[in-house]
């Protein structure tokens, strides 16, 4: 079920005003709902007043997406950065919790002195392990920093995709780099970790160029990013920072396609790379039946000199790889 409410601003208390709260309440126990999504973030004190209201688990926004990053994590450095983001999350949470985090430990002495409150002690262990998770993203972030300066020692040239969730980069890399290995799923936030693999050369005349130009995939960006991820995952996506040339892959079927350009727009600004040099694909033109319909999209929104593909076809993908070699002046 699918709820929408219109109000000046959120509730202080409770984001949606107590009134909705008990309404939204009521309907939990009629339909016997599992869970309540809000879409938006909310403030420690509305999300325990709203678990207090709601006889179900109460998630916002930004506890959505780490569900959807924890099921798709699986290497150790993804791993660290989502724990990470939950704790930065769910510490200031700590602030607003009942009366039994604040009871007494009885008969126990500790580095705070004798009855130390359950809550003090568990606020000191998470800054605790935030400072530890935080000191091992550091040691991630710095060995790809060593890791882009081997290459610029190589002469390596990087071309970074980036693009809005699920518009099909990692299909793009795979077909680019031919690494049939590349997991592929049609799902949101599927891609957590850079992955980086070299561009496959199809023309024996660009002899020359074989093992010259890394592709690399980062996570997908997405509407209203939460300031933590952003942090977090800052390491990963250095590698766009440092990316000679950018690929924005844009799913052409998509009904909100300018809303989501516009997203990745500011995220780049954000990061300070809107000034690199950048290529439009429009990807996944095999979804949109009608030719007229294609071009007009490409047109309304394609810039200068945009280009149509669908990564499941091969042959459309040439063009691209000239404009990547013109780009980065190997041609």
């Amino acid at each position: 079920m699918k709820i929408i409410q219109k109000r000046g601003r959120p509730s202080a208390k409770t984001f949606l005003g107590e009134g909705k709260a008990e309404e939204l309440s009521h309907l939990v126990q009629n339909y016997g709902a599992d869970m309540v999504i809000i879409n938006d973030f909310l403030k420690p004190n509305q999300s325990n007043n709203l678990v207090n209201i709601i006889p179900c688990e109460v998630l916002d926004r930004f506890e959505l997406i780490l569900l959807i990053f924890e099921k798709h994590a699986t290497s150790p450095e993804a791993k660290l950065q989502i724990e990470l983001m939950r704790l930065k999350y769910e510490f200031p949470k700590l602030f607003g919790m009942g009366a039994h985090m604040a009871q007494q430990r009885g008969g126990t002495r500790s580095v705070g002195g004798s009855g130390e409150k359950l809550l003090e002690n568990k606020r000191r262990h998470l800054k605790s392990r935030i400072k530890a998770l935080e000191e091992k993203v550091e040691q991630f972030r710095g060995v790809r920093q060593n890791q882009r300066a081997r290459r610029r020692r190589e002469n390596l040239f990087t071309v970074s995709l980036v693009g809005y969730t699920n518009s099909g980069k990692s299909t793009l890399l795979r077909a680019l780099t031919k690494k049939e290995n590349i997991l592929v799923e049609n799902k949101l936030f599927s891609t957590l970790d850079t992955r980086l693999a070299l561009m496959a050369q199809d023309s024996s005349y660009r002899e020359e160029l074989h093992n010259k130009i890394l592709i690399s995939d980062t996570i997908g960006f997405i509407r209203n990013l939460p300031p933590i991820l952003f942090e977090t995952f800052m390491a990963t996506l250095e590698e766009v920072k440092e990316a000679d040339l950018l690929i924005h892959v844009i799913d052409v079927s998509d009904s909100m396609i300018e809303e989501k350009i516009r997203t990745v727009e500011e995220i780049l600004t954000q990061m300070q790379c809107h000034e690199k040099p950048r290529i439009l694909v429009f990807n996944k033109a095999d979804l949109v039946p009608h030719a007229q319909k294609l071009a007009d999209v490409v047109v309304r929104y394609g810039g200068d000199r945009p280009f149509i593909i669908s990564a499941l076809a091969k042959d459309t993908l040439h063009a691209v790889k000239e404009e990547v070699y013109s780009r980065l002046h190997l041609v």
